[in-house]
């Protein structure tokens, strides 16, 4: 067989690559053919014992796979190397599959595929063994020259293996096979710098091409940086071809998506920036590309360099943004479209420093032309609407199954303050994203950007284009342009909501309209889903109508449109009319109680039926009203409407399967309807209880049933997190009256407490965290439920303050400081942990690092949640506290200074005063700098006066001018005569000549505070 068309680099190492034996073909064709699972499974159990053998057994069957791999790309030159010996022991020992090969040379593509993903897999995955297998020398040697080689093979799908090999291998993050890792492999990027450079065939260009890519995806930062950029200049060269020589397509993205790729990594060459100009005026040249592949990859370069590298965008501004709204336009190829969409959304998240005036000034000009665009961008596509159709006949049947996304449960944090960490958006405003699933896709992204347009711009350039637009599409014939106008009205909602008033009464009316149309063949679910987002959207519009009268009838015609839609069969339709219907209820509160029972009866009345998605939102809606409408969801017959009905599903489907993520929000649910419901919910609470404790023992018993009694995923504890925490919704529902219930449950009266300190316990963090919450609420509300098992409880509660968990932490301190709180003046049962207690407490407030590089400080809620405990233990017994009060003094005082709680803040102040009057000397002893504690001290105690926005405290505390100081509560004038006595004991007990140092640095408004509420001169 002639190798003609190999290039000048294959043809000179072809006569040295050996040809591969006879054991390597017929282990590769059994592998090939799994027909026939005996010898299947034989050559599976050879390859892993030649692989597992030895060092030397493993390097050369690697380097035999290698050869075939080259072989199968010149099978015809590799079976007269072969020699007629091993010939014939390949055909009797695999007989069929050397047949089969000698038909046809297409056969030997996909052998030779396998042959590579064999290889592959025996490099990056070597079979455990006594010894780590790796590719020794000078085996690896070999390999490395017959892999680079390969580059150059006739046949991409060769040439792809071969590259994909020499990328995972050169750049592996763990270095699994050193030998042929980038730093023993010197000659490597040289060697493809080469073939780049070459006048050799396009074989070994394109080769190599897709080597580059790969490694450039797997690990830039491994690659020299004198390599690196000696690379770029030549990647830009195929991005910028001259017009008479243009490169091939796969090159020209080849190297687009190595640039991407290098630049996603944070990698800024310096070759590329010297280059920068060439860069840009190749991705120009490329602009109108007759590929959409290119074009597409043009658009994600740009919107990569415009995250990364927006100095160097800024400049060419202008000519980017009218080349992106062109390319937003290309509705015939949607791929590309969608990647210069991204360029808009990702404009509007650029911060303000690397977003210029000019910028701003750029893209609002072309707003005008844009935004009927990113209109059209929201409709549906043909094939979209095709499937879209069939789904809709599939789930006009009642029981149609549906694919759920993962569902995850909320965590229970006691006071973190504003910012937990924690996304608690629902994703109601992504609900119109249910047709497409996870795919993200233009219609999606120009909604987003709409959106993200009209929160930056605001509604002067939005609307002069978008609103005749909008009038054009709602009263269009055709449904999927009202959908898509539909869609945008509701993008616009935060942004414009103020400026869309005066319109909003009739689109309003035309919204329940489409909402109002009965179930029939001929509507469209998808119109009525998008419509129902929408007037969740402008949930707050409406609600404003009704309390100021203008509109008092909108909230019953919303409430009765809604359920009346919650009972069509379309789960689309129910899920959205449910979903939107939890945010009018947000925003309309207690307005809602004289709608409460028929809606009650007809969320009751749609259980059965929903299925999926539906049910989760049935369930959050029930919990979105306990939140929002308050006790009277508890009041009279209502809770008998709705909560067997629920206690009943629970039932049901935990008998099915307990670890059921469907359970996750009913219980969360209930949780929220016992705590509003109160007393209310006693006729419940036996059966809530006994079930939530059974919930927990079942999900243990299966977790613990499991191969190696671990968890695979902590997600797997969440029921056991969600029952916890409806316990302690009980816990705070009832008051003290849950330690009746507790005895009154036969089942579980006598082994609660074993099984709560079991769950204080537990591995996985999240369950840990809900038991301290419940620890701290049954302190609080029923604490003699605590006795038997307190010295337990409270050694768990000691042991998890380590702030590398910090939620599971921020409950363990909160409830520590709630059982200091009931201890009332008995210290007894604290003391045995009291210096454990301290020692964490004290690291807590001067925010030692947690060892993952997260002081205790920053993370929120802990500083006031430390300061609150330390002053309740400071109240329970000064001694235990004062002793070590210079080491922790001003991180306490700025803990202090940031509770909003008003029981703990007051708990907190009053521990301060004791423990300083137990050991005043540790002010002096502090800090060297006595100004900056008593400063500290002072401002601590300023802070009663200032209120809890942020940016008010700074600005009063800074602004000598500033005004607005609140007075001291009224009902905490003791508290305050002992910090007016504290601070002018501390006047008293320091030198003068420091006093008067920290009153210079006082504002003029703080001194007047001072000088006017505590007669502090």
């Amino acid at each position: 067989m002639a190798d003609s068309s190999a290039t000048a680099t294959a043809a000179a190492t072809t006569t040295t690559i050996p040809a591969p034996n006879a054991q390597v073909l017929s282990l590769v064709g059994a592998l090939s053919n799994a027909d026939n699972h005996d010898l299947h499974v034989q050559a599976i159990q050879a390859r892993d014992q030649a692989l597992s053998g030895s060092l030397e057994t493993y390097s050369n069957l690697c380097l035999q796979l290698s050869f075939l791999l080259w072989g199968c790309d010149h099978p015809a030159t590799m079976m007269t190397a072969m020699g007629q010996d091993q010939l014939d022991a390949w055909k009797a020992q695999d007989p069929s599959t050397a047949t089969k090969l000698q038909q046809t040379e297409q056969h030997w593509i996909p052998f030779g595929q396998m042959a590579g993903l064999i290889l592959k897999n025996a490099l990056l995955r070597p079979p455990v063994s006594q010894q780590a297998m790796h590719v020794i020398q000078p085996v690896s040697d070999q390999l490395k020259q017959v892999l680079v080689t390969c580059l150059a093979c006739r046949r991409k799908e060769l040439r792809a293996v071969a590259s994909s090999v020499i990328a995972t291998t050169a750049v592996s993050t763990d270095s699994i096979q050193p030998q042929l890792h980038m730093e023993m492999w010197p000659t490597l990027m040289p060697s493809l710098l080469q073939n780049l450079t070459s006048s050799g065939g396009g074989d070994v260009v394109e080769g190599t091409l897709m080597c580059v890519q790969k490694i450039m995806e797997d690990g830039p930062q491994e690659i020299r940086q004198d390599h690196l950029d000696a690379l770029v200049p030549v990647l830009i060269q195929f991005i910028a071809s001259p017009a008479p020589q243009p490169q091939p397509e796969t090159l020209k993205i080849a190297a687009l998506k190595a640039m991407v790729n290098c630049l996603n990594e944070g990698i800024m060459p310096n070759s590329l920036v010297v280059h920068f100009n060439d860069y840009l005026g190749g991705l120009s040249g490329l602009a109108n590309d007759p590929s959409p592949e290119v074009r597409k990859w043009v658009c994600r370069s740009i919107v990569t360099l415009l995250v990364l590298r927006t100095e160097y965008v800024e400049p060419h501004m202008e000519a980017i943004c009218q080349f992106m709204l062109t390319a937003t336009a290309d509705a015939a190829h949607p791929g590309v479209a969608l990647d210069a969409c991204e360029f808009w959304l990702t404009f509007c998240t650029l911060d303000d420093e690397s977003c210029t005036p000019e910028m701003i000034g750029f893209v609002g000009n072309l707003l005008p032309q844009l935004v009927p665009v990113l209109l059209r961008g929201m409709v549906y596509s043909a094939d979209q609407r095709e499937e879209l159709m069939f789904r809709n006949e599939l789930d006009a049947a009642e029981n149609s199954n549906e694919q759920v996304k993962p569902v995850f449960h909320k965590s229970k944090n006691k006071h973190q303050g504003d910012d937990d960490g924690e996304d608690d958006d629902d994703g109601e405003d992504d609900d119109f994203d249910d047709d497409e699933g996870n795919e993200w896709t233009l219609r999606k992204c120009s909604a987003a950007s709409l959106d993200s347009f009209a929160g930056l711009y605001g509604p002067g350039p939005i609307l002069p284009s978008l609103l005749p637009a909008l009038q054009e599409g709602l009263s269009n014939a055709d449904p999927w342009v009202q959908e898509a106008s539909v869609l945008a009205l509701g993008a616009i909602a935060d942004g414009c909501m103020h400026a869309m008033a005066p319109h909003m009464a009739q689109l309003h009316q035309y919204l329940m309209g489409l909402l109002s149309t009965p179930e029939s063949p001929q509507s469209l679910p998808q119109l009525k889903s998008i419509a129902a987002w929408t007037v969740g959207r402008y949930a707050q519009w409406a609600i404003g109508q009704v309390q100021s009268g203008t509109q008092g009838h909108l909230l019953a015609q919303m409430t009765e449109i809604f359920v009346a839609r919650m009972g069509e069969r379309n789960r689309r339709v129910q899920a959205a009319c449910c979903s939107a219907f939890g945010v009018v209820v947000e925003q309309a509160g207690d307005l809602m109680v004289p709608y409460l029972e028929p809606i009650c009866q007809n969320l009751v009345a749609a259980m059965p039926r929903y299925q999926g998605r539906s049910l989760l939102i049935l369930f959050d809606t029930l919990g979105i009203m306990a939140d929002f409408v308050g006790p009277a969801i508890g009041e009279g017959n209502l809770p008998g409407i709705y909560v067997p009905a629920l206690l009943h599903m629970w039932n049901e489907m935990a008998k099915q399967d307990p670890t059921d993520r469907t359970l996750l929000p009913l219980m969360e649910s209930l949780s929220s309807i016992a705590l509003v419901c109160g007393v209310n919910y006693q006729p419940f609470a036996l059966e809530t209880f006994d079930t939530a404790m059974s919930m927990i023992e079942s999900v243990t018993l299966i977790l613990q049933s499991s191969e190696d009694g671990r968890l695979d995923d902590d997600q797997d504890a969440d029921p056991i997190v969600c029952a916890i925490d409806l316990i302690d919704g009980l816990v705070e529902g009832l008051d003290e009256n849950f330690s009746q219930l507790l005895a009154s449950s036969t089942r579980y009266s006598q082994h609660f407490l074993s099984v709560f300190h079991a769950m204080t316990k537990h591995e996985v963090p999240g369950v840990r965290m809900s038991a301290f919450a419940l620890l701290g609420d049954l302190a609080r509300k029923s604490p003699a439920v605590l006795e038997s098992a307190l010295p337990d409880l409270l050694k768990e509660a000691v042991t998890n303050l380590d702030p590398y968990h910090a939620q599971v932490c921020n409950n363990a301190v909160w409830a520590i400081g709630e059982i200091c709180c009931r201890c009332g003046d008995n210290s007894e049962p604290i003391k045995p942990f009291a210096a454990d207690l301290m020692q964490a407490l004290v690291a807590l407030l001067v925010g030692n690092d947690d060892g993952s590089g997260n002081g205790g400080m920053s993370i929120p809620g802990l500083t006031e949640n430390s300061a609150a405990a330390m002053g309740r233990l400071a109240k329970l017994d000064a001694s235990l506290v004062s002793n070590d009060l210079s080491r922790f003094l001003i991180g306490w005082c700025d803990g202090m200074a940031k509770i909003t709680d008003p029981t703990e803040r007051r708990d907190a102040y009053q521990g301060f005063v004791v423990a300083l009057h137990s050991n005043p000397q540790a002010i002096q002893q502090a800090s060297p700098n006595l100004t900056g504690t008593v400063t500290s001290i002072l401002f601590a105690i300023i802070s009663w006066h200032i209120p809890n926005e942020s940016a008010l405290m700074a600005d009063m505390l800074h602004n000598s001018n500033a005004n607005g100081f609140q007075p001291f509560p009224p009902g905490e004038t003791e508290l305050q005569q002992a910090l007016g006595k504290l601070m002018h004991d501390i006047k008293n007990g320091v030198p003068s000549e420091a006093w008067d140092q920290v009153a210079q640095q006082m504002p003029v408004n703080v001194r007047q505070l001072l000088r006017e509420v505590y007669q502090l001169q």
